[in-house]
């Protein structure tokens, strides 16, 4: 199987809890609409890091893993690519960029129902999914698992993906918290960034690659720093972060509330006036945006 493509490790910005985390719900309106940049590294050695373990509210030590850059990713629409007519039941596309190389794509699908491939590899090892393969179904809980067929260049298959853990991770770029691990019965790991959402770490059993934002580099790990406890909130939300624009929205992308924080500064969120549900912070720090998903009680 042409699976190398999906061998990522995404880690974007995210909490450190103080406090347990709630359990990420995997859902597609955690999407961001304006797509991700990101820096493109290759795991040279785990070190002593081993497979991130099963359960909630694990602790994943991934801090000895040695990183080379190579490259960048865009996560963005589809329709702005080179080879979107190609593949028109596609909406995403993952631009995977290695430095003297050139550019290969993956298409992907995402609707409020599932998180589907469609192609990966082009135009340089082309795999087109005759019938797409599911990588995700939406809404998507802890202890879940769903199981489908595809059919690839390589002919038919079936996999039966299982969430089997939540948790933060460590690494050399830094604290990461809100990741949701998937495993494949083909054995694939992901660990999916939750907030926003795309993978955060992909496992095929060769090869591993991790990307995170372009201003996180080995010697900047503190650069992004954010923090929210409790969660879930009951009247307050507090926020350990830098000067940014904020603002909260609901699952569905509306605003809810908004400010500036003045830092850097423990900030303390009146969020009273929410209803108990599901919410993300956003932070617009120096054109740099940081998403948090939080729960009021």
């Amino acid at each position: 199987m042409h699976n190398s493509t999906l061998a990522v490790l995404l880690l974007s910005t995210i909490a450190f809890h103080r406090t347990a985390e709630a359990q990420p719900t995997l859902v597609s309106a955690l999407v961001d609409q304006s797509g991700v940049q990101l820096d493109m590294y290759l795991v040279t050695s785990p070190g002593s890091a081993t497979e991130p373990s099963d359960g909630a509210n694990q602790t994943w030590d991934l801090s000895s893993i040695s990183l080379q850059p190579i490259g960048s990713l865009d996560f963005t629409q589809a329709g702005g690519t080179p080879y979107a007519m190609t593949y028109p039941s596609a909406n995403w596309a993952w631009a995977q960029t290695i430095t003297g190389v050139g550019t290969d794509y993956t298409y992907v699908t995402i609707d409020i129902n599932v998180l589907e491939l469609v192609a990966t590899g082009v135009p340089a090892d082309v795999n087109n999914y005759i019938d797409p393969k599911r990588l995700l179904s939406f809404p998507m809980d802890f202890g879940q698992s769903q199981t489908d067929s595809y059919e690839d260049s390589d002919g038919p298959g079936t996999a039966t993906w299982t969430y089997s853990g939540h948790g933060t991770a460590i690494t050399p770029l830094g604290i990461f918290g809100g990741l949701a691990k998937v495993g494949s019965s083909e054995g694939d790991i992901i660990l999916w960034n939750t907030s926003p959402l795309h993978p955060a770490m992909i496992d095929d059993g060769s090869t591993i690659l991790v990307f995170a934002p372009g201003d996180v580099g080995l010697s900047e790990r503190g650069a992004l720093f954010v923090q929210t406890y409790p969660n879930p909130c009951g009247q307050d939300l507090f926020v350990e972060a830098y000067a940014a624009d904020w603002r909260i929205t609901d699952l569905a992308g509306r605003t809810m509330l908004g400010g500036r924080f003045h830092g850097p500064a423990l900030q303390r969120v009146d969020v009273s006036t929410l209803v108990p549900g599901a919410y993300i912070l956003v932070l617009d720090q120096d054109g740099q945006r940081r998403t948090v998903r939080f729960s009021k009680a």
